[in-house]
């Protein structure tokens, strides 16, 4: 209890309510006994939030935790099954660490389109993005307006802010091969220090002959391979997932892919060989061992790896920034340029084409070689039919780096999914004698 400088008391109580967070409750009258009264009587009729229903006197901080509860019960919106613990941990991420400190005190019925523009501009000034927040704010005040709290949503109106075109960074065959050179253990050496291990050698492979995400590589066990069969194959079906907080405890291997497709790749002869010889020397070739074991046995970290790989490539200018998913997105430009969207889509596990197309496909540094079609316009009437016309010349020059030399490493141009395993071929063939790579 609490009386104010204009004489009126105010009750107050906390209340814990079922998603574990405590809220307080008040009442103001104009006497201790009937200011408690009024509080109890409010208690009585309240409803936790949570299974209430979102309300327009309801406060962003507890709108957040209702529509968190929402979606772990409901899933995502327009798909069946429940959110993966990974999908959680990100959403209640950016809840609790730029929402809530941003938005949590407003009221539902408060927000406009002046109050959102405002707030993305305060979290944008202090360097940060407001794309996950822009698209979790847009999920939770459309429930909000499907229950009737607001007549419509402001998100449809903010405005969306101004962004440079991101062009899409990928290795061309050239520095992909130098890349393998540089994590390769014997050229990282030093005399008297203990050499590095296979690990990123072997996954950096792996990433190159695949395209995999880095959570699928290092997910993989050996029974998800068939390294003896023709064509030998891996079965892509599980990820590694880090800890978030409140939703995934521990690093931990998931059953089922980011998109929720398995797939299985054919694998270049060079990926073959070298996870032949990492089964020999490993200790850890049980069907469920990990394929990159720690020394206990253990899954390997993704941020580890990320580390090695970040620290193998330091000052070597054009190696720089190479990341794992780096790697994914020079394989989906090559197969790209060489096989045709589609072939990479399937390649790469994207379930919407339009994402592979905008994010791991590099723009051409030279347009295919398109003569022969070109040519039509000026032959003369009756020189020449359609048939006469010579094939088109292939494709091979879109690709960074591959123009030339990806006919003389044998890469082919027919009949995938054989065509697509081809492709990666080029990242482990050497130039031919008295070839230079370019740089």
């Amino acid at each position: 209890m609490q009386q104010s400088r204009d004489g009126r008391w105010q009750a107050r109580a906390r209340v814990r309510d079922r998603d574990g967070r405590v809220r307080e409750v008040s009442a103001t009258a104009d006497s201790k006994g009937a200011a408690r009264r009024a509080l109890v009587r409010r208690l009585e009729v309240r409803r936790d939030p949570v299974t209430a229903g979102v309300t327009a006197d309801m406060t962003v901080e507890t709108l957040a935790s209702f529509w968190l509860a929402h979606r772990q019960t409901h899933g995502r919106a327009g798909q069946a099954g429940r959110l993966r613990p990974s999908t959680m941990g990100a959403y209640d991420a950016v809840l609790r660490t730029v929402v809530v400190p941003a938005l949590g005190g407003f009221r539902v019925g408060e927000l406009s389109v002046g109050v959102l523009e405002a707030a993305f501009a305060d979290i944008e000034a202090g360097g940060r993005s407001t794309v996950q927040a822009r698209s979790v704010l847009n999920q939770m005040l459309g429930l909000a307006a499907r229950h009737g709290a607001i007549q419509a949503s402001p998100m449809l109106l903010v405005e969306k802010p101004a962004r440079a075109p991101r062009e899409v960074q990928a290795l061309d065959v050239d520095e992909a091969r130098r890349l393998r050179r540089v994590v390769d253990p014997d050229h990282r050496r030093a005399p008297g220090h203990r050499g590095p291990n296979h690990d990123l050698a072997d996954l950096v492979d792996v990433l190159l002959g695949t395209g995999m995400r880095i959570g699928e590589a290092l997910a993989l066990r050996w029974q998800d391979l068939d390294l003896s069969g023709d064509p030998p194959t891996v079965h892509v079906s599980g990820t590694l997932l880090e800890p978030r907080r409140g939703h995934v405890a521990t690093l931990t291997r998931q059953d089922g892919t980011k998109t929720g497709q398995d797939r299985t790749l054919i694998l270049p002869a060079a990926v073959v060989e070298g996870l032949a010889a990492r089964r020999r020397l490993t200790m850890w070739r049980r069907p469920d061992d990990p394929v990159f074991a720690s020394r206990t046995g253990t899954w390997l970290w993704p941020n580890n790896i990320r580390t090695r790989l970040r620290q193998a490539v330091s000052g070597i200018s054009d190696l720089h920034g190479t990341t794992p998913h780096t790697l994914r997105r020079t394989v989906g430009t090559l197969v790209a340029h060489e096989a045709g969207l589609d072939a990479t889509r399937e390649q790469l596990g994207h379930s919407d084409p339009s994402v592979t197309y905008q994010r791991y496909v590099a723009a051409r540094r030279v347009a295919p070689d398109l003569r022969s079609l070109l040519d039509r316009f000026f032959v003369t009437e009756g020189a020449s039919g359609p048939e006469d016309d010579p094939p088109l010349h292939g494709s091979s020059g879109g690709f960074t780096g591959v123009s030339t030399e990806s006919r003389q490493i044998g890469v082919e141009t027919t009949k995938p999914p054989t065509l697509r395993s081809r492709r990666s071929e080029a990242f482990f063939v050497e130039p031919p004698v008295g070839i230079e790579p370019t740089t």
